[in-house]
């Protein structure tokens, strides 16, 4: 009878605890935030904390894809914020007073950049996001200025920092395997490859550049025309202070074979407001005049020399605050004399290069209430491509090199429109919370080009001539293609810290004409039991671009081939070769890819990551080689969907900031890439082989990279240096990798042995340099000197590849030794 009371004591204490509670959560603070940028421009992934003197860990949220979060607060009262996202500098804010009920907070995040007027400004840390799921690698604007990288006026050449990317020997560059015109290359959004060939071969300032995003796996729905990768180049704007920049501006001279000027890189950044508060602009100049000798060759006919500039003209204006309107002009001039000049290849083979694009683009947002977004944009480019060999004389391939003229005249002009539309949708609640995005992707591209073809022969040895073409037909080549893109993207958040991306993306080209539908999905996951880690996963089908050069090779000239005894006399020919290309039986090219990652914070501040990659390429495009003729004069090689690629790669990589604003990254990758064709032919091409399987010229099985800069420690200098290398800052980079594969021919033109059997030397390279700030005339400069290959390591980068030659394997080595020179104006402090 006495357990009754007790029992109804347990009630009612319980139900003073619920009361408790409910009043508790009824006066919880609820904050609904917005992070944008300086030009009020949202900023997704940002992470938002707000901190309490008692609370033993701060409550933090991150913004969404619109800049928005929303997050509750134990009680009322006074608390500081902290605000960062990677390429933004952190936001402190000492005290702000949060009330009971709703509060509204707009967090403000500055693009990381060169901030001359204060000195006490802090990088943010690298961070896990748990919204993302991509497998997305970024290397914001201080990045690309700082780290000494070869070639740091040409912002290609910051592409392979990256894990995953490599240059090849002739400049091109390939993203996880993958051949350059594999990778979806974007300015602001807006497709900027070569639509003939694929390439990225478009130029702009260093200093106009915000950030370089790369997607390699796990990528939505939104990027397509790639399976190697994708790149974004996010370019600044201006803010409401005028800023001025300038570099290199005094020429650089060389004395090693007489007093030239060999060098000179100057770039010249403006930007600052058309309207303050509403409207800016920024432009962005660039020039680069390159001498560049070939020790190997006699003095006088050892020199190339290259020109090249290019413009890039931003603004934008916020008709309202939720409207804004973006716009870009960019322009590139190029000209290269002596083009391909190298140990094998002397002045009279080289050739007179010239190229030009035109690109305008805008584009608009809309942000609407509950968080609905919607952009449209319109880009239109014009391009031009203009090879001119030295002369007519009749183009000589021998186990020595090369002599005479080249043989390939070309001409061809270039245009592409393209036109998008994306739509992030309200987010809505169904077991979690959904976010859609859809949009819609349209391209028109187009060429035209004249490629005239005079003689070339093969020599053996001994000077007689094993082979002689010469070339029927008038060249002229011609194509259009329109390709179109719905996709729609579902963000599912089923529960905190778990992240489900699923997508679906349709593609149509008026060439194959084939509706293809390609899947995506990924998986993130963050254990609440395993803090600051994140466990990633995805599977997708992503298709690549089609190359008009390929599909166009049916409509150039044909060879015509007559093979030679060593005494001269006939033995077979003349051999008419051509391609063939049948567009209705040909597929898209398709790749499937598996990825796999680890994201975990590591004692002492480093953040580590390891990762694996899959990339199966299939149905990509080859030319076969007859099997059987019934005209043995008569040879057609045709176009067909048999080429499969393979790449697979294991990456793991550290990295840590320190000092609020110095970096320090290293990683290594181990990778393969393979192709059941690896033979390329072609009208330039005169070698004579089977297709057959192998490695791709560009497999670098292992590479390891790093890169940072840091303060001198000044602590342990003696005091005549410390007031020398007062305020002077170490940047390096160390990278050594395999050597590229290569093939081997003989005196006759034809392969021997397996296609890229053999490799280049190792490569190592160290750079250093050193970089002090300092004050003269009231303004704030930076003078920065240092060494290329420190170690003067050879890294041949040409061979000579006839096995009948004297010199065969002998190398052209790569750039020796270099002393490097930055002069910055940074502007008034």
């Amino acid at each position: 009878m006495r357990a009754a009371p007790a029992r109804r004591g347990g009630c009612l204490r319980a139900a003073l605890l619920l009361t408790v509670l409910t009043t508790a959560l009824q006066a919880q603070v609820r904050v609904n935030g917005r992070v944008v940028d300086e030009n009020g421009a949202v900023v997704p992934g940002a992470r938002v904390e707000f901190r309490q003197p008692g609370l033993v860990q701060a409550p933090s949220i991150v913004s969404d894809s619109q800049g928005r979060f929303e997050i509750g607060l134990p009680v009322p009262g006074q608390y500081a914020l902290h605000a960062e996202r990677p390429g933004f500098f952190v936001v402190e804010r000492a005290s702000m007073t949060l009330n009971e009920g709703v509060n509204e907070v707009t967090v403000t995040l500055n693009h990381l950049r060169e901030f001359v007027e204060t000195v006490d400004v802090v990088y943010s840390a690298p961070v896990i996001d748990p919204a993302d799921t991509t497998e997305q690698k970024q290397l914001n604007s201080v990045e690309i200025l700082e780290v000494p990288y070869p070639a740091s006026q040409d912002v290609r050449s910051a592409l392979p920092l990256f894990s995953g990317v490599v240059q090849d020997n002739s400049g091109q560059l390939h993203f996880n395997g993958g051949a350059s015109e594999q990778t979806n290359f974007n300015l602001d959004g807006f497709n900027i490859s070569d639509p003939v060939t694929g390439l990225f071969e478009a130029r702009l300032s260093i200093d106009a550049v915000r950030s370089l995003d790369l997607e390699s796996a796990r990528f939505a729905a939104d990027k397509g025309r790639g399976s190697a990768g994708s790149l974004d180049i996010k370019t600044g704007m201006g803010d409401d202070r005028w800023r001025f920049g300038a570099t290199n501006f005094i020429p650089g001279v060389s004395t090693e074979r007489g007093l030239l000027l060999n060098k000179w890189t100057p770039r010249l950044t403006v930007s600052g407001p058309i309207a303050r508060g509403r409207a800016w602009f920024q432009n962005g100049f660039d020039a680069f005049y390159d001498l560049d000798i070939v020790k190997e060759l006699p003095p006088g006919k050892d020199q190339t020399r290259s020109f090249t500039t290019s413009n890039l003209s931003r603004f934008q204006v916020n008709l309202t605050p939720a409207n804004i309107l973006t716009g870009s002009f960019l322009v590139n001039y190029g000209d290269d004399d002596h083009h391909g000049l190298s140990f094998l290849d002397p002045q009279e083979t080289t050739i007179h290069r010239r190229r030009t694009l035109h690109m305008a683009t805008v584009k608009e947002q809309i942000y609407f209430q509950r968080g609905a977004l919607v952009e449209f944009g319109f880009a239109l480019s014009r391009g031009s491509t203009r090879e001119t060999p030295l002369g007519s004389q009749t183009y000589e391939i021998s186990p020595s090199g090369r002599r005479g003229n080249y043989f390939v005249d070309l001409d061809r002009d270039t245009r592409r429109e393209q036109w998008i539309a994306n739509a992030f949708l309200p987010p809505w609640k169904a077991a979690g919370q959904h976010q859609l995005k859809v949009g819609a992707d349209l391209q028109r591209s187009g060429f035209d080009q004249k490629a005239g073809r005079h003689d070339y022969v093969v020599l053996r040895t001994d000077g007689s001539i094993a082979r002689e073409v010469s070339f029927t037909g008038d060249g002229l080549l011609s194509k259009k293609n329109f390709e179109s893109t719905l996709y729609i993207q579902d963000r599912w958040t089923p529960r905190e810290g778990l992240l489900v991306e699923a997508g679906l993306r349709t593609d149509w080209d008026q060439i194959v004409r084939d509706m293809l539908f390609s899947p995506r999905l990924a998986v993130a996951w963050s254990p609440g039991w395993l803090r600051e880690t994140k466990l990633a996963a995805g599977f997708g089908v992503f298709s690549d671009s089609l190359s008009l050069a390929t599909l166009t090779r049916h409509q150039d000239q044909t060879s015509v081939a007559r093979f030679f005894s060593r005494s001269g006399e006939l033995m077979r020919g003349p051999i008419e070769t051509s391609f063939l290309v049948d567009e209705q039986s040909l597929k898209v090219p398709r790749a499937r890819i598996f990825s796999v990652s680890i994201e975990r914070k590591l004692p002492f501040q480093f953040y580590g990551k390891a990762g694996y990659l899959r990339r199966s390429g299939i149905d990509g495009f080859t030319f076969v080689e007859p099997r059987m003729n019934v005209n043995p004069e008569t040879v057609f090689y045709t176009l067909r969907n048999q080429r499969s690629d393979r790449y697979n790669a294991l990456d793991f990589s550290v990295r840590r900031t320190f000092g609020g604003k110095f970096e320090w990254v290293s990683g290594y990758t181990y990778s393969r890439a393979r192709s059941n064709a690896v033979v390329e032919y072609s009208l330039e091409n005169p070698i004579f082989a089977p297709q057959a399987p192998g490695p791709v010229e560009w497999d670098t099985p292992h590479r390891f990279m790093m890169w940072g800069w840091a303060p001198l420690p000044r602590a342990i200098l003696p005091p005549v240096l410390n007031w020398l290398l007062k305020d002077t800052n170490a940047s390096y980079l160390a990278e050594a990798r395999s050597g590229f594969p290569f093939s081997v021919v003989n005196e006759e033109g034809f392969s021997v042995g397996k296609p890229n059997e053999r490799r280049l030397p190792y490569y190592f390279n160290i750079n250093l340099h050193l970089e002090r700030r300092f004050q003269f005339l009231n303004y704030l400069w930076a003078w920065r000197f240092g060494f290329n290959n420190l170690t003067n390591h050879g890294n041949p980068n040409v061979v000579n590849n006839n096995i009948d030659s004297p010199f065969f394997l002998n190398y052209g080595r790569g750039q020796h030794r270099a002393f490097s020179v930055r002069l910055r104006f940074l502007g008034r402090r």
